[in-house]
């Protein structure tokens, strides 16, 4: 029988993803696993199931990282240090119950269960939906630690230093993304057309890794418009999943017991909003500042989610625009930049 290939080697991710029609791309991959499972569907199972851990390893090395590149960077403020571990021990306490992560002991067991799966996929075992569900449960634990502790000490550096510290300890952490972002999304190095197509697809790829939907599969909605084209999240599976209710079992984190941060003003970095998360504040600087002052046209224009409002079912959406030309001009006052001079065009 004829297996219909469903993933294939993408060069600017250097690995695989999967392949289809921007609609079937929208779908999570744990989704389509799950149907593939019902309908005995064996060949496409057997080649997503490993792809869950391509979609998610971006995810592994950063959060693995951040935390602790974080710390050392509120220990280079010149704050007292008693103080900072102090906030950091409060943080791990309403994150992890008291408990650091043990966050390559939790990623080599989604791991090991994501092979077990692929192995009874590859067997035609009955029970592959349920080992699939195993992985994926434990990947969801393991990634909203994740996103709380990282949350929580972006909240320390906002306590002890104010809110205006968040874009420069973002700077400090995405440095190299910046630099390598701006290099390749140029209309000097490739066309506009393949630079959206490499914006898109790193959207939804990235977000079946982040588990997007508030069934965690990773379901994004595709918007098509004539002059872009939307990626709405409800929610995003990390920012955007700290403010709601129904994922956080009606705990956000800017409420009791976490009390963590969000913008109390509109600022240039914060997508020119207050309420909005200190998580999500990196999404404005990679997205829209940082190209818009490197590059002169944002590469991704961001709806988000804002608190309180956002608590019952806030969705945060992402858009590509066909052509950088026609980013309106308010996508650049509200971000507190000023538009390029072009004939006649958007306002």
């Amino acid at each position: 029988m004829t297996v219909t290939e469903v993933t294939r080697y993408e060069p600017f991710l250097g690995r695989h993803a999967r392949t289809g029609t921007w609609p079937e791309l929208a779908r999570g991959t744990y989704r389509v696993i799950l149907e593939a499972c019902e309908a005995g569907d064996w060949g496409v199972a057997t080649q997503l199931i490993p792809l869950t851990l391509l979609e998610a390893e971006e995810l592994h090395q950063i959060y693995g990282a951040w935390p602790g590149e974080i710390l050392e960077w509120l220990h280079g403020q010149g704050l007292d240090h008693d103080v900072v571990d102090a906030e950091h021990r409060r943080v791990l306490a309403v994150t992890s119950n008291g408990l650091d992560l043990a966050w390559e002991e939790s990623w080599q067991r989604y791991v090991a269960l994501t092979d077990d799966a692929a192995e009874a996929a590859g067997r035609h075992d009955p029970s592959t939906a349920e080992r699939v569900i195993a992985a994926r449960d434990t990947w969801r634990s393991a990634h909203d630690q994740a996103v709380d502790l990282i949350y929580g000490l972006l909240d320390v550096g906002v306590r002890l230093l104010g809110e205006d510290c968040l874009p420069v300890m973002w700077d400090h952490l995405m440095s190299s993304w910046y630099d390598e972002h701006a290099r390749r999304l140029d209309v000097a190095t490739q066309p506009w057309s393949e630079s959206a197509r490499q914006l898109s697809l790193a959207i939804v790829d990235g977000f079946h890794g982040h588990l997007a939907g508030v069934d965690r599969l990773g379901d994004v909605e595709l918007i098509e418009e004539p002059d872009r084209v939307g990626f709405r999240f409800a929610p995003c599976g990390s920012g955007n999943r700290v403010m709601r209710d129904d994922t956080t079992d009606g705990r956000p984190r800017m409420e009791e017991p976490y009390l963590f941060s969000v913008t109390t003003k509109p600022h240039d970095w914060s997508f020119g909003s207050a309420g909005v998360c200190s998580y999500c504040v990196h999404c404005c600087l990679l997205n829209m500042t940082m190209p818009i002052d490197r590059l002169g046209y944002p590469t991704r224009v961001i709806e988000p989610p804002l608190w309180p409002q956002a608590r019952e079912g806030g969705t945060c959406t992402w858009w590509v625009y066909r052509d950088p030309s026609l980013v309106p001009d308010s996508v650049y006052e509200k971000v507190g930049r000023r538009a390029p001079h072009r004939e006649g065009g958007p306002s």
